[in-house]
């Protein structure tokens, strides 16, 4: 003889759901961000400019020279010659 099956109702199906495995993913991304930091340099040239003032000053000597013509006489006057009218 054959064994018999046993014969069993079948009941509702139960759904069991696990916890949803959660994976995660890394992405990385780059951005550049610019800063500018100006500075200036500003070159004074500096020059003295130095007046020297003179204040030259001058003396002169004139000498004045006078002459005078003496004539000494002799103790006989040339005659004058008398004009000629006769």
């Amino acid at each position: 003889m054959r064994p018999r099956r046993h014969c069993c109702k079948q009941g509702p199906t139960h759904t069991v759901v696990c916890p949803t495995k959660c994976n995660e993913m890394h992405t990385c991304s780059q951005s550049n961000i610019n800063y500018i930091h100006p500075s200036h340099t500003n070159m004074v040239n500096h020059h003295l400019v130095k007046n020297t003032h003179f204040y030259p000053h001058t003396t002169s000597y004139q000498n004045t020279v006078d002459t005078v013509n003496v004539y000494g006489g002799s103790p006989q006057v040339p005659n004058q010659q008398q004009p000629f009218f006769r």
